[in-house]
């Protein structure tokens, strides 16, 4: 037998070296990912590589000897060529060192070039002589050198137009959810960091006909995305522009839709607690939704997408929405099942609205405050990015009196109409909607069947078309009365439990009926869900700790009548840091901490127009007000 050698050992190193030897090591699940170490260019990698060893060893003797003179314009600065390079040239000098030509240093140096300089176009190239070793080739690899050194890396409230010949600083997680519909969004980590795992969305940022169609559009989804900060909404970490499309990362890494989590019905992460904890943490999934949408209306968001498949839940059992479903860009990577649409939506949905509320008024428009964020745009051989100012419907936005009488500047679209709004139904429709998502939960709680609730409210209903005299319908406002025999069962099941998490179920199951009333004027609204939930849990049950109780997001508005608001906030069981951070690029070390008030006036019709925004292209910076 041969003696036993190092390439038969079997690790985590020998399997990931085989790998990527046979051009599979980026996909394949099997591969022990940590063990792949791809270079980045980090600002902390740069200032560790060049160092006054590194310059020196890479020069000729009698060029090292100039690295201690003052510079060539001594008269304008007192710095030595050494000093110039380690404070301010660091890439520079990477970059000529890695096409071999690193003495050229000294001539960027005397025309008190530096990194931020970079990315340089050709014609500036052309200056360096590269070429004087008859390489015809020199100036172009430095072009296309320069960019492995210009890492820009993402950081939370930044977003980044990547020129076609930038690194985009991500790498792969070969980690797949449990659930088919969220595999399609890939993860990523940062460089360094694999333990930080993010989930990363794509957009198409327009089509064969106009590449940038829907650029501006991205935009406005993103700074409409980050105007609502709250627990239980994925937030848009980043966002950034590469080759013709969109992207945004999230923290928050889904491993289960509601809908997969449901119909499990026994998934690991659930199954791994302690059988109180499972309905202590049902119970706060209630409200911590309900939390979210009410703080979704007080910003002047509707949701337009409440259903299960647009929930995700974490390994952690965090639950959260996806996104806000109005935001129209955010919508075109998933997946629905067109089905959810009718089967969740309200009956005013599908109906002619003015059978049910014929003597609403419009209601009075209103801005909404949100925070300036600062965009970081590539320098490329053709330019800086041409601003888009196309405009479109949008968000349906509803009154937030507070900030009724200010105007920030925002030219409004169309005058108030006098005639009857529908903004007060979009708001009572995602009561609506969320009514059917606490039915299926509290369904999931008892431990029904999922498909049993589908079959129990099922009927037939009389069509015309397609050969067929009926069809099957599931949907909640079509058959109200089967889904108020199918609340009773459950009432009656929770009787049969002693944990005192089932005294909570009754008064729930009567708000749920409200929720889902015909009628959108006799729906309570989702602040006052939220605070009857609290209230009831408060008082029916003896839960150690309520999620968002303290009702943070709050905005201003008047004091709830429950008395009990207050006294949530000394049992929740978590905070949240509403912190900016930083905006750094390779062209601007200073940053920011401006926050400004952005009014959004628009007429109040089903979809507003977010118009009137200015933008202001100063260099490499773009800011989005």
């Amino acid at each position: 037998m041969s003696a036993r050698t190092l390439t038969n050992v079997v690790n985590d190193q020998t399997v990931a070296l085989n790998a990527l030897i046979y051009g599979y090591a980026g996909h394949s699940l099997v591969t022990p990912h940590a063990a792949l170490q791809q270079i980045w260019w980090t600002e902390e990698r740069i200032n560790q590589k060049v160092t006054p060893e590194f310059v020196t060893s890479r020069l000729q003797p009698q060029e090292r000897e100039r690295l201690t003179s003052p510079v060539g314009f001594g008269d304008l600065s007192d710095d030595t060529y050494i000093e110039w390079i380690l404070e301010k040239a660091r890439r520079l000098f990477l970059v000529l060192a890695e096409v071999g030509e690193a003495a050229r240093i000294f001539a960027v140096v005397d025309r008190s070039w530096d990194d931020d300089d970079l990315p340089l176009q050709m014609d500036d190239i052309e200056q360096l002589d590269l070429s004087n070793r008859r390489d015809n080739h020199a100036n172009s690899r430095f072009y296309h050198t320069q960019f492995s050194f210009l890492l820009r890396e993402l950081r939370d409230g930044v977003h980044i137009d990547f020129a076609p010949n930038e690194e985009v600083p991500l790498e792969y997680v070969q980690n797949l959810p449990a659930a088919v519909s969220l595999q399609n969004w890939s993860r990523v980590h940062l460089p360094k960091r694999p333990q930080e795992v993010y989930v990363r969305r794509r957009f198409a940022l327009g089509n064969a006909e106009e590449p940038d169609a829907f650029a501006s559009d991205f935009m406005m989804d993103v700074e409409s995305a980050r105007m609502v900060e709250h627990d239980h909404i994925a937030p848009v970490w980043a966002s950034y522009t590469a080759k013709g499309t969109g992207f945004i990362v999230t923290p928050f890494v889904g491993q289960h839709t509601l809908r997969t989590f449901i119909d499990h019905r026994n998934p690991t992460q659930y199954q791994k607690l302690l059988k109180p904890d499972r309905r202590w943490l049902v119970l706060n999934w209630l409200h911590c939704l309900a939390d979210a949408i009410a703080t979704l209306h007080q910003n002047g968001f509707c949701h337009s997408a409440i259903r299960p498949s647009n929930i995700l839940i974490d390994e952690k059992n965090a639950i959260a929405f996806s996104d806000i479903g109005s935001l129209e860009i955010f919508q075109k990577d998933k997946r629905p099942d067109p089905m959810d649409v009718y089967v969740y939506g309200a009956p005013e949905a599908h109906i002619d609205p003015s059978a049910f509320d014929p003597g609403a008024s419009a209601a009075a428009p209103t801005t909404i405050p949100t925070t300036k964020h600062t965009s970081i745009i590539s320098k490329s051989s053709s330019g800086s990015s041409a601003s888009n100012t196309s405009q479109r419907q949008k968000l349906t936005k509803v009154p937030s009196p507070d900030f009724s009488g200010f105007n920030f500047g925002f030219k409004k679209t169309q005058p108030a109409q006098k005639a009857r709004s529908r903004v007060h139904e979009t708001e009572k429709a995602d009561v609506f909607s969320l009514g059917c998502v606490f039915l299926e939960i509290v369904t999931f709680m008892l431990k029904k069947k999922p498909h049993d609730f589908l079959k129990h409210r099922s009927s037939k209903q009389k069509i015309n078309t397609g050969g067929k005299n009926s069809r099957t319908d599931s949907s909640f406002h079509a058959n109200l009365d089967k889904v108020d025999t199918w609340m009773e069962t459950l009432e009656k099941a929770s009787f049969e439990h002693d944990d005192d998490a089932f005294r909570a179920i009754p008064p729930i199951l009567d708000l749920i009926r409200n929720m889902l009333s015909r009628a959108p004027a006799v729906r309570p609204t989702a602040r006052d869900v939220r605070d009857k939930l609290l209230d009831i849990i408060l008082h029916e049950t003896a839960i150690p700790d309520i999620h968002c109780g303290d009702h943070k997001h709050d905005i201003a508005y008047a004091p709830s009548s429950d008395g009990d608001s207050s006294a949530a906030s000394l049992r929740t069981m978590s905070t949240m840091s509403s912190t900016e951070s930083d905006t750094d690029t390779i062209r601007m070390s200073t940053s920011s901490d401006t926050t400004g008030l952005t009014s959004i006036l628009d007429s109040y019709s089903d979809r507003a127009t977010l118009s009137g925004i200015s933008e202001s292209d100063a260099d490499s910076i773009r800011t989005i007000e």
